[in-house]
């Protein structure tokens, strides 16, 4: 009689559990509607409200950085959209630059490179050294560095290879020894005397032209 008793007992729970896993089962299936779980904590409210941002089943707030990315995306759009110069759209996305998310500086960087004609480069240059800019931000402009005239980019190479805290300084100096085929170590006035005398006998092909 024991033996049935304990045969009884455990035949009834292997039905519960079943009868749960079923069920269970079909809530996923979605024959049942599913409650979406926020990861937020109720306990803390947020200061400010956020949209959400679902992903399946679960409701991810957007954080303020999700926020001011988006919102730095917008002006971008609007200045490449708009009718103004090439010129005026690069020196526009200049004075929101600082305003920007990391993730929106680095998009708006590739568009002001294309943009900014040379005469208007020492306005963004600036940034090859600073090492507050993120390091994407710096690749971005030292690319485009090396696509400019000579006049622009030996001088702003001499600038990166004697800031040893720039990733570049090392290939800076390179590409100078490797240009002026000399080689005056950390010798930074002897450089700039002989990449002024270089760019004097060597001048690019538009300043020649103009010059004559």
């Amino acid at each position: 009689m024991r033996i049935k008793r304990r045969k009884l007992a455990l035949g009834g729970t292997a039905l519960l559990i079943t009868m749960v896993v079923t069920a269970v089962v079909w809530r996923r299936d979605g024959s049942l509607p599913v409650r979406a779980v926020s990861v937020a904590p109720d306990s803390q409210p947020s200061a400010a409200p956020r949209s959400p941002r679902y992903v399946g089943a679960y409701t991810i707030p957007l954080t303020t950085t999700d926020n001011a990315a988006a919102s730095g995306s917008e002006h971008v759009s609007e200045v490449l959209t708009s009718t103004a110069s090439s010129t005026a759209k690069a020196q526009a996305l200049l004075a929101m630059f600082p305003q920007l998310s990391a993730t929106a500086q680095t998009a708006a960087a590739h568009h002001i490179v294309n943009l900014l004609p040379d005469d208007s480069y020492p306005s963004f240059a600036p940034h090859l050294t600073n090492v507050n800019a993120s390091a994407e931000v710096r690749a971005i402009i030292y690319a485009d560095l090396l696509q400019r005239p000579n006049a622009i980019k030996l001088p702003w190479l001499l600038v990166i290879a004697r800031s040893p805290e720039v990733s570049q300084a090392g290939e800076a100096a390179l590409l100078l020894q490797a240009t002026l085929r000399e080689d005056h170590g950390t010798n930074w006035s002897v450089w700039s005397e002989r990449v002024s005398a270089w760019l004097q006998a060597n001048p690019d092909a538009a300043a020649a032209k103009a010059s004559n």
